[in-house]
């Protein structure tokens, strides 16, 4: 009996000493220095304390905000870690090393050599890096459409070229994968350029291959102010390339017409009555245009006339248009592109519509007038005239009504006719003065008696 209380004795003693030294070693375990197996990316925490890894990364945090950071497109712009807004995430850096640890076998620790790499965990402040990045769109660059040029009667393709814009969640991830090479002297990354295609590939543009229309105005060579406005506008239209379904707007293209802008003072139409405006002469522009749209078969989406016939096309074929709201506007009907080819010569401007022509096909422009309204006559004083007498000061004209109509063959035969527009244009009064200078008094008769 004694020999039996003294061996479960002695076995209860043996198993709460093993109890005891594994509690024990499980305590010194947990919270024993890491050895130099462990590091967290590159550094290592030799001699760290699982109860000292939250200030030491703290710490580390600190030291790796300062972290020279240099965009591999731009490195004479040296930046810190801190100013792309990413920082160590300490918390979750923190767990991640100690679920490693954890993993790491206990009799390893006790009396193997313990290896585990663990990747820091990084906080992102995405409005900071957002702006960061903005710094550096210099490297963007914008697409750039094909041009059509046409020269002495040859279309000519200018190339296209895609433009390059930063994407930023693909470059904030390639910032987080360069900080993979910690430690090291400065982070090199490069951000993400994502490629953007131009509106009008060089290969859209080949399908416009050759004349559509053409319709030319003139105008006298030495008005220089109206001239040089009506080369300002026909500049911004040339080589513009309008895709199936899409509309151009005159407004839009040409901008608006100030001193700033490079327009002069020339006469324009205003109220009926010709007066001194910034950027005379680009209605000429817009009624050319106007016609050669017209030819082609374009579609016009706005159109307005002027209050008075102009003398450089066809009563009912001019189209007005001011940078306050009368705009002047046409679309692609076609399938294909189209492109508008501006020519200036001395004193003649030329527009063509360039596509795809259609053999056999014409279009011609009828207008008719659908009535008239004679002149109003405005009479007025003249003090320098004398009485019963009178002068012309302006002759006026007739108000008219105009129908315009396109009509379109094909081989000599008649496929169609559309009333195009009605333009009103009002009656510009005669003005004649009245004299009302009283006549001199007659001088009496002189005495002729001896």
């Amino acid at each position: 009996m004694n020999r039996r209380w003294l061996g479960a004795t002695l076995l209860s003693a043996v198993g709460f000493l093993g109890l005891g030294a594994g509690a024990l070693l499980w305590t010194i375990s947990r919270d024993a220095p890491f050895p130099s197996g462990v590091q967290l990316a590159g550094y290592s925490l030799a001699g760290v304390r699982p109860s000292q890894l939250n200030r030491h990364l703290e710490t580390m945090r600190a030291v790796l905000a300062e972290q020279p950071v240099v965009v591999a497109q731009a490195p004479q712009r040296p930046t810190r870690l801190k100013q792309w807004g990413v920082e160590l995430d300490v918390v979750a850096t923190q767990q991640a090393v100690l679920d490693a640890w954890a993993r790491v076998p206990l009799w390893q620790r006790l009396f193997g050599a313990p290896r585990a790499q663990v990747q820091p965990q990084w906080a992102v402040i995405p409005e900071l890096f957002q702006t960061q990045l903005e710094r550096y769109r210099f490297l963007e660059r914008a697409p750039r459409d094909a041009r059509v040029q046409f020269v002495n009667g040859v279309i000519e393709i200018i190339p296209s070229q895609a433009g390059r814009s930063l994407a930023l969640e693909p470059s904030l991830q390639r910032l987080l994968d360069s900080l993979r090479e910690l430690p090291a002297a400065q982070t090199r990354f490069e951000p993400v350029l994502h490629s953007t295609p131009p509106r009008i590939s060089t290969d859209t543009a080949r399908a416009i291959t050759g004349v559509m229309s053409r319709y030319t105005t003139r105008f006298p060579g030495y008005q220089v102010a109206r001239n040089h406005n009506i080369r300002l506008a026909a500049g911004a239209l040339n080589g513009r390339i309008l895709l199936p379904g899409e509309r151009l707007s005159y407004n839009e293209a040409v901008g608006k017409r100030t001193l700033k802008q490079g327009f002069r003072p020339a006469p324009v139409i205003l109220y009926g009555e010709k007066r001194l405006g910034i950027g005379g002469g680009i209605c000429q522009v817009s009624s050319t245009l106007y016609n050669a749209a017209l030819l082609s078969e374009l579609k016009i989406v706005r159109r307005a006339n002027h209050s008075i016939p102009v003398d450089y096309v066809p009563l009912g074929r001019d189209a007005t248009v001011t940078d306050t709201g009368i705009d002047f506007v046409i679309a692609n009907p076609y399938d294909h592109p189209i492109a508008i080819a501006a020519t200036l010569e001395r004193s003649s401007l030329t527009f063509h519509i360039l596509g795809q022509p259609r053999a056999g096909r014409k279009v011609v422009l009828k207008t008719e007038r659908a009535g008239t309204v004679a002149p109003p006559v405005q009479r007025v004083p003249d003090p320098n005239l004398p009485e019963g007498k009178e002068r012309i000061l302006k002759k006026g004209a007739s108000g008219v009504r105009v129908i315009l109509w396109r009509e379109v063959y094909r081989d000599g035969a008649l496929l169609k006719r559309e009333r195009v527009a009605t333009s009103v244009y009002r009656a510009q009064p005669r003005v004649i003065a009245v004299g009302t200078q009283p006549a001199p008094p007659e001088s009496p008769a002189p005495d002729r008696r001896p």
